[in-house]
């Protein structure tokens, strides 16, 4: 994985905004624990059944809303069950899963939070996530109330890293680009928001140590200095 590359020096002060993408920054998918519940009811494991999810978003578009989601579960569920001629109950178990159950906060996010919010600064995500319960997912982690801006690429009806999807999420927060900075796991979408002027750093949780220099942090822990040291 190749650093993203420094931007230029900023001024003392100038941070009003903190944006984050979700998945590998904030939180994360419990695959152990998704596992171990859908063991006992399907024949297939948890990655080929997120291969059916993605391909059934590809054919029918992913939801937009909450009422698209809803509809869109029940139509992927009763394809499951017909798939493999699942039973009334077992078809009944998976409808009635919360995928939210399985998102998992990283340990130092909340007190990142905190901090970030102590230090008067405005919050947002801004996550590629495939569904519109987005803001649902943050609450259910207990992260939720902390953000002012919540944007799910098919809810504002683009993806990272394309220009507009950090100008939707920069024109919610109210700040220009310059005064926001932007943590992303993904090297790609961490360089598009260095491009649209935000002061972004790729979070590499594998790495041996935060690297500043290289706008590499290793967790968030670092990010309440961050902000007020820019």
């Amino acid at each position: 994985m190749q650093p993203p590359q420094p931007g230029p020096a900023s001024t003392a002060g100038s941070i009003s905004a903190v944006l984050f993408d979700r998945d590998g920054v904030l939180a994360y998918f419990d695959t152990a624990a998704a596992s171990e519940y859908f063991r006992p009811l399907l024949p297939i494991s948890i990655f080929a059944l997120a291969s059916r999810w993605q391909n059934a978003g590809f054919e029918f578009g992913f939801p937009r809303s909450i009422a698209e989601e809803k509809s869109f579960f029940e139509l992927f569920w009763r394809r499951i069950a017909d798939e493999f001629a699942l039973g009334p109950e077992q078809h009944t178990l998976l409808a009635e899963i919360e995928y939210t159950q399985f998102i998992v906060a990283y340990p130092e996010v909340e007190a990142t939070l905190a901090a970030l919010r102590q230090q008067g600064l405005r919050l947002g995500v801004l996550s590629n996530f495939s569904l519109a319960s987005l803001d649902q997912s943050l609450i259910s982690v207990g992260i939720g109330h902390y953000f002012d801006v919540v944007c799910a690429a098919p809810v504002i009806g683009v993806s990272k890293p394309a220009a507009q999807a950090y100008h939707i999420a920069l024109q919610a927060l109210q700040v220009e680009p310059e005064q926001c900075l932007f943590f992303d796991d993904e090297l790609d979408c961490v360089e598009g928001a260095q491009r649209v002027g935000l002061k972004a750093y790729l979070v590499d949780r594998a790495a041996p140590a935060t690297e500043l220099r290289r706008r590499i942090v290793k967790d968030l822990q670092c990010v309440p200095a961050l902000a007020s040291a820019q």
